[in-house]
């Protein structure tokens, strides 16, 4: 009988030891207040402009074409921008037809329709070549990108505005006043919702764009359901300068992330930025448009050298908040928001300033929430602890926008 019992128990603990050992789930950091800062370790209040100043000054010190430690491959690739060149002189122009496409997806193309009521601005296309002999040529093809050419600076810019034979659409972009009709007129422009871009240079390509957009069903109204841009410069591996952006606004969530990447031969600078956004979309290609969150998730860094800033602020149980044109127009919008919030800021490690508590109105009289919330700094040698509007005070006076 000894002899089974000690056989069961031997193989328990062997089956046991077996067993694997469940994943602990990791803890809600928006469900966790931060540490406050500590007196002689963190940042003081009054050092956030010097501070803020002296990671600007670096930034600009790194990113400078005079720079000696500058990426070899970039600065060849700034001296094809500079000077006079056609090449220049066009990757300026594509320069404005990119800030255009930001604005409104749009950019300078040709104008193909001119109605009573609406102005359509093409993708431009085709081919301009700039022979070493002087003045330029002009082929129609390709009809669905647009390519420059220039002999004398050994280089070829070049858009397909229609990878894999994907589709273009027409954003709406303001309005244009037409002087021979006295009104004013709707402005559309062609977007891509599938396009790349290159730039050669002595064979070599030196920076690289792809663009994608999924634009929906109400792309002039609530805007695209997801987008995605990436851009490197320099060199394809390991590229010295980069930059990715992606959006995203499904059912459930609306999320927004950053990246953007500079480097010298021995030198960095980074930024990233994450929006996620949880609740409920109403109407998303009606006239009664409204979103409602539930929870907020933001988080950020620069890290530029010797200066790291990371932001964290975590929203939670959001309740009585909606956006939409009706519930934005109503006074005291938010006087009724209920939910928590826990946020901090530090600088190299060390914190700045933390806020964490309900975001519900308190006893006050002013319908205006955030007197519940706990935020706390050190300042002048001390630990303060305030509510929102005493931080915005405090913050207003240091950057020169409140009053004692």
């Amino acid at each position: 009988m000894k002899r089974t019992v000690a056989l069961l128990v031997l193989s328990s603990l062997i089956l046991a030891s077996c067993r694997p050992t469940p994943t602990p789930k990791p803890s809600d950091p928006g469900g966790v207040a931060p540490a406050a800062p500590v007196v002689g370790q963190s940042v003081e209040l009054q050092a956030i402009p010097g501070t803020a100043e002296s990671a600007a000054k670096q930034l600009i010190a790194l990113t400078d074409p005079n720079n000696p430690d500058m990426d070899p491959d970039l600065k060849a690739l700034l001296g094809v921008f500079s000077g006079t060149s056609p090449t220049a002189l066009n990757l300026r122009s594509l320069g404005s037809f990119g800030q255009g496409l930001a604005q409104g997806f749009g950019g300078k193309g040709k104008m193909t329709v001119q109605a009573l009521t609406t102005i359509q601005y093409a993708l431009p296309t085709g081919t301009f070549t700039y022979p070493r002999t002087g003045g330029r040529t002009y082929s129609a093809q390709p009809a669905d990108g647009y390519v420059i050419i220039s002999e004398a600076d050994n280089a070829r810019v070049e858009f397909n505005w229609k990878v894999g034979g994907a589709a273009t659409v027409w954003v709406n972009n303001g309005y244009q006043y037409n002087y021979a009709t006295n009104q004013y007129q709707q402005v559309q422009r062609e977007v891509p919702t599938n396009a790349r871009g290159s730039l050669t240079a002595a064979g070599k390509t030196v920076a690289g764009l792809t663009f994608t957009m999924t634009p929906g069903d109400c792309l002039n109204s609530a805007g695209p359901t997801a987008l995605a841009l990436s851009a490197w410069a320099g060199r394809a591996n390991n590229a010295p300068a980069k930059v990715d952006l992606n959006y995203a606004w499904t059912e459930r969530d609306i999320s927004l992330s950053g990246s953007a990447l500079y480097s010298t031969k021995s030198q960095k600078a980074s930024a990233d930025l994450k929006l996620n956004v949880t609740g409920t979309t109403s109407d998303r290609c009606g006239t009664a448009l409204s979103f409602t969150p539930t929870r907020a998730d933001l988080t950020g860094t620069l890290d530029v050298p010797s200066h790291r800033t990371e932001l964290a602020v975590y929203l939670r149980d959001l309740g009585n908040l909606e956006f939409s044109e009706k519930a934005m127009t109503v006074a005291d919008p938010f006087a009724k928001v209920s939910g928590t919030v826990n946020g901090s800021l530090k600088f190299n490690g060390a914190s700045v300033i933390t806020a964490s508590g309900p975001l519900a109105d308190g006893t006050d009289m002013d319908l205006i929430p955030g007197d519940q919330v706990k935020v706390q700094y050190v300042k002048s040698g001390a630990l303060i602890k305030t509510d929102v509007a005493g931080a915005m005070h405090d913050l207003g006076i240091l950057f020169g926008a409140g009053v004692n």
